[in-house]
C-alpha cells in the first residue's frame, strides 16, 4: 500500500470507528460487536504505525474513551483517566515483560504480577470527600462515566442506586498520614447474564439489549434512576487515584485491594497473585474455561505489577499505564478483504458460495475463507469482491461473513452474480419449494461424489486417516472408488501405484480402514451423508430406536505390513456384539415417517429425508455393499440404558464431587436427557455442585428442581 492508498483507507477508518463508538457508547446500541470495534482499531494502528506523518490529534487512536453524551453533565476528573494496551498471545505478553525490564535497565528483573478478570462493564469513577479538616468519614459525592478521559458524564444519580455501593465509610489512618480531602476510586458497573434475561423478558422485542454490557450502560445514563434502581446493577472496584493511594502509603496493589475491600467496596474475588510469565498463561487459561460459568461476561485478564514503586518508576505514556496490560481473549469475530467469491459444491448437492479472504487470525487460526451460505444471503448482505466485511467463527465450523461495512467499500468493488449452471458438471441448478439453497441435481456430479466420499472419511464419521481431499481425488481419478464400500477394497497393490502414496503411507491407510470396520451406529449414520441427519440427529437415531444386537463372528488381521499382511496376510475369527448393517436398513425400513418423527429430538423434516433416503435403491445397495465390505456396527455407550431423561433438560453449575461435568453430562445423553448452558422456565433439573453461582439462585427463582450429585446418581441408577 502507498501513501496515497494509506492516506484514503486511514480516513475511512477514523470515519467508521467514530461512527461505530458513537453508537456504542453514547446510544448503547452496537452496530457490531467488541471484536469488530477492536480489529478496526488495529488495523488504524498499524497503519499509522507504518506511516506515522498521518497521525493527527483527532484520530481515534490518540484519546481515551468515547465520545460524550450530550444529555448529562459533563464534569471534570480529579485525575486524566487511563486505559489499558491490549496484548492477544502469550508472545505480546512476554514483550510486555521485556519493554518493563528495558525501560528500568533491569534484563533479569522478575516481576510480582496481579492477575484479575476484565469485565466487560461501565467503568465509572466514585468520588468520595472528607467531611471536616481532620475528619476520616467520607461520603459520596459525585459518579462519572470515563468519557474521554478528561472529562465524563455526571451519572451520580443512578450509580448511586446500585446497593452494593458505600454511600459513606469511615477510612483507617496512621498517625502520620493526612488524610486525602478527595478519594476517587474506579471499577466496572455490570449486570449479570440472568438479571440481562430477566430484563429483555420485561421489554419489547425491539428495545431488548444485545448483552449485559450495554444493558448496564442503557441503565447508567437513565434520566430516572427509579428505572436504574429496578435493573440489579453491581459493581467491582479496582482502583484508587494516585494522589489517595500515595497518601496512604499502599506499597502494593494487593494492599490497595485489601483497602478497598475493608472499606466495603465490591472486588472481585477471582484474583491471583504470581511471579512468572508462565503462570500468568495458566490463570488465563483457566479463567477462559471457566468463562462461560460465570454469572458475568469477561473478555479477558487485566495482569498489573503489584509493586506500587514499580508502578511509578515504569509511569505511563500518554495514554495508557506502561506497568499493566489487559490479555484479551483470541476474537470470534474480525474485519477483512473479500478478494474473490467462490461457489463449491457440497455433498447433497446444495451450492455454497465461499468468500476468498485477506488472512485473518480469528480465534486463534489463521482464517482465509468464510461462507455466504447462499444466493438470497448475498442480496441480503450486498456483499462485493473488495468490500470489507466482518468475519465471525464459533466452534469449529467454517467462517461465516456476518456483514458489510459499506462505509469502507472502494469505488472497484464488484457485484456477484449466482450462476445458472452447477460449476463442476455444468447442470442447471434448482432451487425446490421453501428452500433457500440451489442445487445440483445431478447424482453423478463429480463436486458432489467427492464431497461424500470426504464426508463418510471425515472425524466425525469413520475417521479413517489418510483419507484427505487429495487422497480422495486421486482415488476417484484413478477409477479406485466411486462409493464408500470401495475404499473397503482398496489393496496394497492398487495402492502403492499412486504419486501419493509410498509404502508406509499405503500401510498406514489400509491399517485404518481395517480398524474403521468396527464402528460406533451414531458415526455410522452420520457418514452415510443423509440430508437433515447431523451429528446430533445420528446420535439421537442410535440411541432411541430398538436395535437389534447379535454376538457375531468376525475375521480380523492379525497384522498390517507389507511383509506378511498385504502378501498373504493371517486372519483370525473373534466374537463381538454388534448390530448388523442389514439390520439397521430393515429397521428403518419398517418405520414410517410419523414413527420416526415420534422420537423425542427428531422433526418432521428429519424423519421425512431419513424415509425418502433408505427408501431409494441406490442407497439401498450401498449399505449391503457395507456390510459385505465387513462393516459391523456397535451400540454407543451407554445405547441400552433406559431412556429415563428422555424429553427432560438438565443443567450443570459448580464442581461436583467426583463427576467431571463431561461425565455427567454423558450420563444426561445416555438416559435421553438433553444438556443446556443455562437455566429457564424450560429446565428440568439443576445439577449442582460447589460454587454454583447464579444459575442456583435462577433454578430457585423458576422452581426448576435441583440435585446434588448423590441425588443425580441414585435418579441415574448408577
Amino acid at each position: 500500500m502507498d501513501k496515497t492508498q494509506a492516506r484514503a483507507r486511514i480516513q475511512k477508518l477514523r470515519d467508521e470507528i467514530r461512527r461505530v463508538n458513537r453508537a456504542y457508547f453514547i446510544s448503547d446500541k452496537p452496530l457490531v460487536s467488541e471484536d469488530v470495534r477492536d480489529a478496526l482499531k488495529q488495523e488504524l494502528i498499524a497503519l499509522e504505525k507504518e506511516f506515522p506523518d498521518l497521525v493527527t490529534p483527532d484520530s481515534p487512536t490518540q484519546r481515551v474513551g468515547a465520545p460524550l453524551d450530550g444529555r448529562l453533565p459533563k464534569v471534570m476528573h480529579l485525575t486524566p483517566k487511563e486505559s489499558l494496551m491490549d496484548v492477544f498471545s502469550f508472545g505480546e505478553l512476554e514483550e510486555w515483560l521485556d519493554q518493563m525490564r528495558r525501560a528500568l535497565g533491569e534484563e533479569k528483573r522478575e516481576f510480582e504480577v496481579r492477575c484479575e478478570l476484565k469485565i466487560d462493564g461501565l467503568n465509572i469513577s466514585l468520588i468520595y470527600e472528607r467531611e471536616g479538616k481532620e475528619g476520616r468519614h467520607y461520603v459520596y459525592r459525585r459518579a462519572l462515566t470515563r468519557g474521554n478521559g478528561v472529562e465524563g458524564e455526571d451519572v451520580t444519580h443512578t450509580v448511586r442506586t446500585i446497593e452494593s455501593i458505600p454511600l459513606s465509610y469511615e477510612l483507617p489512618v496512621k498517625k502520620s498520614q493526612v488524610p486525602p480531602r478527595f478519594m476517587e476510586i474506579s471499577g466496572e458497573v455490570y449486570m449479570t447474564k440472568a438479571s440481562l434475561e430477566r430484563l429483555n423478558a420485561k421489554l419489547p422485542e425491539g428495545e431488548r439489549f444485545a448483552n449485559p454490557r450495554n444493558a448496564a450502560a442503557g441503565s447508567v445514563r437513565q434520566l430516572d434512576p427509579g428505572v436504574t434502581s429496578d435493573r440489579d446493577l453491581r459493581m467491582f472496584c479496582y482502583a484508587l487515584d494516585l494522589r489517595s493511594a500515595d497518601a496512604l502509603e499502599l506499597k502494593t496493589q494487593e494492599e490497595l485491594m485489601d483497602l478497598l475491600d475493608d472499606l466495603g467496596f465490591p472486588t472481585s474475588k477471582d484474583t491471583k497473585l504470581v511471579a512468572s510469565l508462565n503462570a500468568i498463561q495458566k490463570f488465563f487459561e483457566h479463567v477462559g474455561k471457566e468463562r462461560e460459568e460465570l454469572p458475568f461476561d469477561i473478555d479477558g485478564i487485566v495482569t498489573k505489577v503489584n509493586d506500587r514503586r514499580t508502578q511509578h518508576d515504569l509511569g505511563s505514556t500518554a495514554k495508557a499505564p506502561r506497568w499493566a496490560r489487559a490479555y484479551k481473549f483470541p476474537a470470534e469475530e474480525k474485519t477483512a478483504v473479500v478478494k474473490d467469491i467462490i461457489l463449491q459444491v457440497g455433498r447433497t448437492g446444495a451450492v455454497t458460495p465461499v468468500a476468498h479472504l485477506s488472512p485473518v487470525l480469528i480465534a486463534g487460526s489463521t482464517v482465509t475463507r468464510a461462507t455466504l451460505h447462499n444466493q438470497d444471503e448475498i442480496a441480503r448482505l450486498d456483499v462485493r469482491i473488495g468490500d470489507t466485511v466482518v468475519v465471525r467463527k464459533a466452534g469449529d465450523v467454517i467462517p461465516e461473513v456476518m456483514e458489510v461495512l459499506g462505509n469502507l467499500r472502494p469505488k472497484e468493488s464488484k457485484p456477484f452474480h449466482f450462476p445458472k449452471r452447477c460449476p463442476s458438471c455444468g447442470t442447471t441448478l434448482v432451487r425446490a419449494e421453501g428452500e433457500v439453497a440451489m442445487r445440483c441435481p445431478n447424482p453423478a456430479c463429480g463436486a458432489v461424489k467427492q464431497e461424500r466420499l470426504e464426508h463418510f472419511a471425515s472425524r466425525h464419521a469413520f475417521n479413517i486417516e489418510g483419507l484427505g481431499k487429495e487422497t480422495v481425488e486421486e482415488l476417484i481419478d484413478a477409477g479406485l472408488v466411486t462409493d464408500p464400500a470401495d475404499f473397503f477394497a482398496l489393496q496394497f497393490e492398487d495402492l502403492i501405484t499412486l504419486p501419493l502414496f509410498k509404502e508406509k503411507k499405503a500401510e498406514n491407510l489400509l491399517r485404518a480402514l481395517e480398524k474403521a470396520k468396527r464402528m460406533p451406529l451414531d458415526r455410522f449414520l452420520f457418514a452415510l451423508g443423509i440430508r437433515h441427519v447431523g451429528r446430533e440427529t445420528a446420535d439421537i437415531l442410535a440411541r432411541r430406536i430398538d436395535w437389534p444386537a447379535h454376538k457375531l463372528t468376525v475375521k480380523e488381521r492379525k497384522s498390517l505390513t507389507a511383509q506378511t499382511s498385504l502378501f498373504g496376510e493371517e486372519e483370525q475369527e473373534i466374537e463381538i456384539k454388534g448390530i448388523r448393517v442389514r439390520d439397521i436398513l430393515h429397521a428403518l425400513e419398517k418405520m414410517s415417517v410419523e414413527d420416526l418423527a415420534a422420537l423425542h429430538g427428531i422433526g418432521e423434516v428429519n424423519a421425512t429425508a431419513l424415509t425418502e433416503w433408505i427408501h431409494e435403491d441406490e442407497n439401498r445397495q450401498l449399505l449391503l455393499d457395507l456390510e459385505a465390505a465387513g462393516i459391523v456396527c456397535l451400540q454407543p455407550e451407554g445405547g441400552s440404558l433406559s431412556q429415563i431423561f428422555a424429553g427432560k433438560t438438565f443443567v450443570i453449575t459448580g464442581t461436583l464431587p467426583a463427576l467431571s461435568r463431561e461425565q455427567a453430562r454423558q450420563m444426561i445423553k445416555d438416559r435421553g436427557g438433553n444438556v443446556s448452558g443455562s437455566v429457564s422456565k424450560k429446565t428440568d433439573y439443576l445439577l449442582m455442585g460447589e460454587n454454583p453461582g447464579s444459575k442456583a439462585d435462577d433454578a430457585k427463582n423458576f422452581g426448576t428442581k435441583i440435585l446434588d450429585e448423590k441425588e443425580f446418581r441414585a435418579l441415574c441408577g448408577a
